[in-house]
């Protein structure tokens, strides 16, 4: 229950960073990103907690698996890396 409120007090912190950094513009999308870093590990744990105890998991494997997506993301967005959003074989 605290893995879980932790996990949804972060990804409220993602929400608000991202209304403000769309509203001033005034930071990095890295450190709006911050805290889906965060919630990548402790949903790892709460995985590893969770199959061990037989407990159901929904949030928990979504935001644990798609670490390296948040960070290709957050670094596209900061124009760190310059890949397209769309990749076409024509």
């Amino acid at each position: 229950m605290l893995i879980a409120v932790g996990i949804h007090l972060l990804l409220l912190m993602f929400e608000v960073l991202v209304c403000d950094r769309i509203e001033r513009g005034s930071h990095f999308w890295l450190l709006v990103f911050m805290p889906l870093f965060f919630v990548s590990p402790v949903s790892v744990a709460a995985c590893v907690w969770g199959f061990r105890h037989d407990r159901s998991l929904e949030l928990e494997i979504l935001c644990s698996v798609n670490i390296l997506q948040f960070i290709f993301i957050a670094l596209r967005l900061d124009k760190i890396i310059h890949w397209p959003w769309l990749v076409c074989n024509f």
